[in-house]
């Protein structure tokens, strides 16, 4: 089985493309995507109306709590969620969570390993 551990985004799109059967993703990249999984799994309406209005925030850097605010009201997704999605990048999250399943999470430390097809 081929496993790796990654610290940042790049390494972890990285593992992904690589087809790795297990990946540990460590530090506060294994907390934003906790937190971003919920989009992941977010019906296609959801991830349009997402994918909408962080299109037409300003890109400053990074999204503002102002800015996240009026997305999860008409998202219903949490602040917290809709800050890593916009850090982490929406196609990254949902092509990472459609082909690998989290098998263990503790702050700080997410493994997933790869669904069998």
């Amino acid at each position: 089985m081929r496993v790796i551990t990654v610290r940042t985004k790049t390494e972890l799109e990285s593992a992904k493309n690589a087809g790795y059967e297990q990946i540990t993703v460590e530090g506060e990249l294994a907390n934003k995507l906790k937190s971003s999984k919920k989009i992941a799994v977010a019906g296609t309406i959801t991830i349009g109306l997402l994918t909408a209005a962080l299109a037409a925030v300003p890109f400053t850097g990074g999204l503002s709590m102002a800015a996240a605010v009026p997305i999860a009201t008409l998202t219903g997704l949490e602040i917290a969620a809709i800050i890593a999605a916009a850090t982490l990048g929406l196609g990254l999250i949902i092509a990472l969570f459609k082909g690998y399943e989290e098998i263990s999470f503790e702050a700080g430390k997410m493994v997933l390993k790869k669904k069998q097809s």
